[in-house]
């Protein structure tokens, strides 16, 4: 397998290049963003559930929105990228939105699952995007704990084996008062959760925490309470730092989610992490 890409290399000339992308896009946009829950969803065209292979990459992807389908903009795969639906157990060809996801925009997974082809460092790659709108990472381990279990149910019924667990969340935590030690206590919860699933791949921490309505004081919680849970012993290991994609990538309308040049920027940082 070739070697990954240093994090620094990938991952901040992406975010250079989607800065460009995003100039010239504020140019051309009003400013209302698109109703994507008016347009029509996308033909799923059904793929072989095959079992994963040391040239396939199986990326399971938890948190909050912006680890969901509520990029400005919609994305079709352009390489071997297919999207497992833990509704109906099958696999589909990765179009936005994802299936698994609550939203009906874009999803960074989508571009992340392109962008790992086109490296030569995998030749197909499965997502199962399990990201929540607003949910805070309480909520993740209680209210919406049974929906996560099943998804994991599922996945493992076709007989695919997680390569790398994702975690994107703490806008809604740094909106909250989330304590850095509760959310480290929360978050080792939830990689507990999926251990318990019998998922053993290595769990990816972002740094996230950016959002217009964030008190900055919470913000610096949730981001030290990310850091203090990586432990290599339990392999939790560091993510990107998605805060690093400021206002130019972000939707105007609320300084949170992402637009089509910061989906492509977090897809970017995303790739530097994964081997």
């Amino acid at each position: 397998m070739p070697e990954p890409l240093a994090p620094r290399s990938i991952g901040f000339f992406l975010v250079g290049l989607a800065a460009g992308a995003a100039a010239i896009t504020l140019i051309h946009r009003g400013p209302v963003q698109p109703d994507l829950t008016a347009l029509p969803l996308p033909q799923r065209i059904e793929h072989p559930c095959d079992p994963t292979s040391p040239r396939t990459a199986m990326l399971v992807i938890l948190g909050q929105s912006n680890a969901a389908n509520f990029g400005s903009s919609r994305q079709s795969a352009r390489r071997a990228v297919d999207n497992f639906d833990p509704a109906s157990g099958k696999c589909f060809a990765a179009a936005d939105p994802l299936l698994g996801a609550d939203g009906a925009g874009g999803h960074f997974a989508t571009r992340l699952g392109d962008l790992l082809i086109d490296s030569g460092r995998y030749d197909r790659v499965v997502v199962l995007p399990l990201g929540i709108q607003a949910a805070s990472l309480s909520e993740l381990n209680n209210a919406y704990a049974a929906r996560l279990d099943a998804a994991f149910a599922s996945l493992k019924a076709a007989r695919l084996v997680p390569t790398h667990m994702l975690f994107q969340q703490g806008e809604t935590d740094a909106i909250l008062t989330t304590s850095a030690a509760d959310y480290a206590s929360q978050l080792r919860q939830l990689v507990a959760r999926t251990r318990a699933a019998g998922i053993a791949a290595p769990f990816y921490v972002s740094r996230s925490s950016t959002c217009e309505a964030a008190n900055p004081t919470n913000t610096a919680a949730v981001r030290a309470g990310q850091a203090a849970v990586v432990d290599p012993k339990l392999n939790i290991r560091p993510g990107p730092d998605t805060d690093q994609i400021e206002s130019d990538g972000r939707n105007p309308l609320d300084g949170c989610h992402m637009n089509g040049a910061g989906t492509l920027a977090n897809a970017g940082l995303w790739a530097a992490f994964i081997d």
